[in-house]
């Protein structure tokens, strides 16, 4: 099922999924001071046209769930009030509202430049290298790597605009390819950087949270 790609991309799709992983850990643990730089190197990552679009949509498509963590937060969390009122929201609600949304919005941009790298074959063959541990309990990581394939290849190609309703009243779609193939590139001397410098991001916040 997995083949060698000799037209392979940038990166290899395995190192690229298991570095987003090491720099969502490193935000999650990362200072609000931290979260700055961060903000920055998350800004490098959308210089990329296809990258700043894709985020830009991820970031539409969650504005309600932004707007529900900020109330959560703000009305949830003892504090100082903002008005004397016990409808008031608190100082530090808000705070680690807002805080929380911008975690979440830089992991969004570092996977919106990792969904405009790859296909989705391309995707789902990284997490097929990255699942094989789990061979050791009987997971088939090869139906999984295919049904994820198909799903993000389904996603790739539903139209823009369409309502949630809409989907449920459309027929359901069993078609699919009779063979796939999930490309299965080679570690480059980029990829071993970019592992490298996410690690380096991740020892960095470990190490100011532990001075």
């Amino acid at each position: 099922m997995a083949i060698r790609n000799k037209n392979r991309r940038e990166f290899h799709p395995a190192v690229s999924i298991f570095s987003w992983l090491i720099v969502a850990i490193a935000i999650e643990l990362a200072s609000p001071i931290q979260l700055a730089w961060l903000a920055a190197g998350a800004a490098m990552l959308l210089v990329h046209g296809a990258s700043a679009r894709r985020f830009g949509r991820l970031l539409w498509k969650g504005r309600w769930l932004w707007l529900a963590m900020i109330f959560i937060y703000a009305w949830t969390l003892p504090g100082t009030l903002l008005w004397p009122s016990d409808y008031s929201p608190s100082r530090e609600g808000l705070a680690a509202g807002f805080s929380r949304v911008a975690r979440l919005c830089l992991m969004l941009a570092a996977l919106a430049r990792l969904l405009s790298a790859f296909s989705p074959a391309q995707l789902a063959g990284g997490l097929y290298l990255l699942a094989k541990p789990l061979d050791a309990i009987g997971l088939d990581r090869r139906a999984f790597a295919v049904r994820l394939a198909l799903t993000l290849e389904q996603i790739e190609r539903a139209p823009e605009g369409r309502k949630w309703l809409e989907e449920l009243k459309l027929p359901v779609d069993t078609a699919g390819p009779e063979e796939i193939s999930l490309p299965v590139a080679q570690v480059g001397f980029k990829d071993i950087l970019m592992l490298s410098a996410a690690l380096l991001v991740l020892g960095a916040v470990l190490a100011r949270a532990a001075a």
